[in-house]
């Protein structure tokens, strides 16, 4: 259980300063609703039974310049709320009931300073019932410029306003389909169907049974260093 608690505070933080920062859009171009993403695995050395206790799904709810996203695994339900205005994030860890309220420390873990390059090609694909096209993306070294990060994107959904701490920071839209290695293992999202509406102010309020704790007391509470 300790080894599952511990894979999956790494995802916490390393979707805290990449995945959440993606999901915020540009002013003039509002959108309502759920994207529905499919998580696997591809190319991991994980056995089955480990594999089916990580997270298989992510939802993202978005409500102009504000996310929510979803996710879960094994008896710990994840919850990442952004306020892209503010440039806030909080994260909501539920773990057997015992529920935690923490602000990541700005600027924890960011990646390189380099501005990515993004080369949108003439590639597309249909995600979820949306054209989208294919981008390249590298940040100006021979090793990233070999090995592009690969990403299917769409402008249809409005356009993100804020990639700090993130390699998607200057995508002209929203990743639907995209790899997102955390620790040398690849998590494969897959945007699955969009669903707009049904999402409401109370989305993005943090539960008031939920205990404020800091980055280094979440990691203390959970056995780690």
């Amino acid at each position: 259980m300790n080894r599952n608690i511990s894979a999956f505070l790494a995802i916490t933080f390393a979707l805290t300063t990449g995945l959440s920062a993606a999901f915020a859009q540009k002013p003039g171009s509002p959108f309502k609703g759920v994207i529905n993403y499919k998580i696997t695995y591809p190319d991991s050395k994980m056995e089955a039974s480990q594999q089916a206790m990580m997270p298989q799904s992510m939802k993202v709810l978005m409500n102009g310049n504000k996310a929510r996203i979803e996710m879960a695994m094994s008896g710990i339900n994840q919850v990442i709320i952004m306020d892209a205005d503010q440039q806030s994030t909080v994260i909501l860890i539920d773990m057997m009931g015992q529920k935690v309220a923490m602000k990541p420390n700005k600027g924890a873990d960011r990646p390189s300073g380099k501005e990515p390059v993004v080369t949108v090609t003439s590639e597309t694909k249909e995600i979820a019932g949306f054209d989208c096209k294919k981008a390249e993306i590298h940040f100006g070294d021979e090793k990233s410029k070999e090995s592009p990060m690969i990403v299917y994107f769409t402008e249809n959904i409005g356009n993100n306003k804020l990639f700090y701490d993130n390699e998607y920071r200057t995508l002209p839209g929203i990743p639907m389909e995209f790899y997102y290695k955390m620790q040398g293992m690849n998590m494969y999202m897959t945007a699955v169907s969009v669903e707009k509406g049904k999402v409401s102010g109370k989305d993005f309020e943090v539960p008031s049974d939920y205990k404020e704790m800091t980055p280094d007391q979440l990691r203390q509470m959970f056995g780690g260093n």
